[in-house]
């Protein structure tokens, strides 16, 4: 299951990347505020030492073990669903040892094996391991350990942890980065792959998020969070909802048309016209 989740959102990463020079398409790496609404559990902290090896299934229902390295973290920062933890435990399968006799390929890019070392100081992103007691790292959510990408992972979690003070920033930037990192935690499946259902945000939240979307630079370009046409695309709005999804035509010799603008206008006009009475659809794990 997991594996098919993890392909599917590998996809819906390389058809959501920019197109690179020469036209050719590149996987886009996620934001430091998707991995921050993807995962269960994110904290500040530092690999302090290893615990022995643990065996235990890659994913949900593998009735098969791997051996798994176990790094303990200490934390020294809980940004997301951390509670009290002084100390987490993250059991991951390290790469292959490189074979010295084997000709030397050049690297290709995609997402790279994570192995944690010790010492090593993060932001770590991590979701529950199918073993228990253990989280693991996605190598779509490798830790992070630049200023600028945890400044953003540290803003995007206090908007999930607290989305009514977030949605009310001063400043409209800040309630679009409030926006953006809810509604993509909001519209996110489990990475360990559990069943889930739906349930209905409230009218009020759904009003102050969709508003603050529409107040955002869906032009902008930031590394470091989905801009708003990803989104808006999330959502999944349809004919049902009232979405009328806006035509855009190049006109030979004229400058091309900014796709993203005229979709934050059509979304905007949408949002208090036919959308005014649409609630998001937060997606939850099933309860056993």
């Amino acid at each position: 299951m997991i594996r098919k989740i993890l392909a599917a959102a590998a996809v819906a990463a390389l058809f959501a990347a920019p197109a690179a020079a020469g036209g050719k398409r590149a996987i886009r790496i996620f934001s430091p505020v998707e991995k921050v609404a993807q995962s269960d559990v994110v904290v500040v902290g530092k690999v302090t030492s290893f615990d022995k090896d643990a065996m235990l299934p890659q994913h949900a229902g593998d009735p098969n073990k791997v051996a798994h390295k176990v790094a303990v973290v200490k934390v020294e920062k809980g940004l997301l669903g951390a509670g009290k933890m002084t100390e987490v435990k993250v059991a991951f399968v390290p790469p292959p040892k490189p074979n010295p006799n084997a000709p030397v390929r050049p690297v290709r890019g995609g997402f790279q094996p994570v192995e944690l070392k010790e010492g090593q100081e993060a932001t770590f992103f991590l979701t529950r391991h199918a073993g228990g007691e253990y989280y693991t790292v996605n190598p779509m959510f490798a830790p992070i350990d630049s200023k600028d990408e945890n400044a953003k992972a540290e803003t995007a979690a206090a908007a999930i942890a607290d989305s009514a003070k977030a949605l009310k920033a001063e400043k409209a930037e800040d309630r679009y980065l409030a926006a953006a990192a809810v509604i993509t935690k909001y519209r996110s499946f489990p990475q360990d792959g559990r069943e889930t259902t739906t349930e209905k945000v409230p009218a009020e939240e759904t009003r102050l998020l969709l508003k603050a979307l529409a107040e955002g630079d869906w032009s902008k370009y930031d590394p470091n969070m989905p801009n708003g046409s990803q989104v808006f695309y999330s959502l999944g709005l349809t004919e049902q909802d009232g979405w009328v999804q806006p035509v855009v035509v190049d006109n030979p010799g004229a400058p091309p048309v900014d796709f993203n603008a005229v979709m934050k206008d059509a979304f905007a006009n949408w949002a208090v016209g036919a959308g005014k009475n649409y609630q998001i659809s937060k997606v939850v794990p099933k309860q056993k």
